[in-house]
């Protein structure tokens, strides 16, 4: 039972990229998934002024218990598609992840190594084209990673809601995505959610 006088403190996320490589549909289909899974979750998405070429990113905030505040400036996973979100490794906790795609992602700065030494460096844009010719489902080639490496959601929540979510006629090859990414990498990095802070203090009530 959620403690009413606890203080939440949900893991954050963030995927950020290009506007129409579809880190905000990667988000998305997380943070409905999580749902599923029993999760309080907030979701939250910005998009550039450009369909395409432009900034966006998405926000993904869970936990066991209702979550107090629904922004945050700092995040436990960071995953980048883009060169064009490289900043946000500054938003990065100490000993957070770093998810990176290579082939839009050409350089890490080497502050990044003195905040974790948990980066990923990811070819999933590469696989999404020369194996399943359509770069498109590199997000879901990534979404698979990031579930295997964090475990912090099962590989078969994400395929039944992105069903729900994309046209019937991606279904096929979302789902190949999805089970590639989950069977390219054996690391792990497993996230635990952190234990309230406890009640506050007299007054706050």
């Amino acid at each position: 039972m959620a403690n009413n006088l606890a203080i939440s403190e949900p893991i954050s996320i963030r995927f950020a990229g290009e506007a129409g490589q579809g880190n905000i549909l990667m988000g998305k289909v997380l943070s409905q998934s999580l749902v599923k899974e029993g999760y309080w979750v907030v979701h939250t998405e910005h998009y550039g002024a450009q369909v395409r070429g432009g900034l966006s990113f998405c926000d993904v905030l869970f936990d066991d218990d209702p979550i107090d505040f629904p922004k945050t400036a700092t995040f436990d996973i960071v995953y980048l598609m883009h060169d064009l979100g490289i900043t946000y490794i500054n938003s990065l906790k100490r000993n957070g992840v770093l998810f990176y795609d290579n082939e839009f992602v050409k350089r890490i700065p080497p502050t990044a190594n003195r905040v974790t030494k948990k980066i990923l460096e990811l070819n999933c844009s590469q696989l999404a084209y020369n194996e399943l010719g359509n770069i498109n489902v590199a997000n879901m080639i990534g979404l698979g990673v990031l579930s295997k490496v964090t475990e912090i959601i099962k590989l078969e929540t994400l395929i039944e809601t992105m069903k729900e979510n994309v046209k019937a006629s991606f279904h096929e090859i979302d789902e190949k995505a999805l089970r590639m990414g989950y069977e390219i990498i054996e690391k792990k990095y497993r996230l635990k959610l952190s234990p309230n802070l406890g009640k506050l203090g007299r007054g706050y009530e």
